[in-house]
């Protein structure tokens, strides 16, 4: 009787009941997305500023500066192009030299590429290795067993007759 006294005294303070507000989750979801709406129509009025920007920036350049940009553009296409050029050439000499598929070879230089070309090609070494090595494993018998005729097949179908 005591204990639950105490009890009640630990959940009521003061031996009043208190009452939590009840929160309204369907007015705060519909708080947060008019706030996220909101959000998205800034994002979109940037966008399109940016955008004007860009345009007006493009306009007032001269013919020079265009083709310098559009010559700068190239150039980092060709650069890009001519760097992976090279890295398939690598990866070909690569996978040709340590006899693997070539889309095995990865890396960013001949170095990376014939690093990662070893470790496999030891991988697989490690793995082909046999554990334990069986003397005669792989061998035929020169005759059959005294009474077998070859054909097990054959002749567990007559034995079982």
């Amino acid at each position: 009787m005591a204990d639950e006294a105490v009890e009640q005294q630990a959940q009521e303070p003061n031996g009043e009941a208190q009452k939590q507000p009840e929160i309204d989750w369907k007015a705060k979801y519909e708080e947060t997305l008019a706030h996220s709406r909101e959000w998205e129509k800034r994002a979109k009025a940037n966008k399109t500023a940016a955008d004007e920007l860009q345009q007006l920036k493009e306009s007032q350049m001269s013919e020079q500066q265009k083709a310098e940009a559009r010559t700068a553009r190239l150039q980092k296409e060709l650069d890009q192009l001519k760097a992976e050029k090279q890295m398939n050439a690598w990866r070909s000499q690569v996978a040709e030299e340590s006899k693997l598929p070539a889309s095995l070879v990865f890396g960013s230089t001949l170095e990376e590429m014939q690093a990662n070309a070893k470790a496999i090609g030891e991988y697989v070494a490690e793995k082909m290795r046999p554990a334990v090595h069986v003397p005669g494993e792989g061998k035929q018998p020169s005759q059959p067993p005294s009474g077998a005729s070859g054909d097990w097949l054959r002749d567990e179908f007559l034995h079982n007759k």
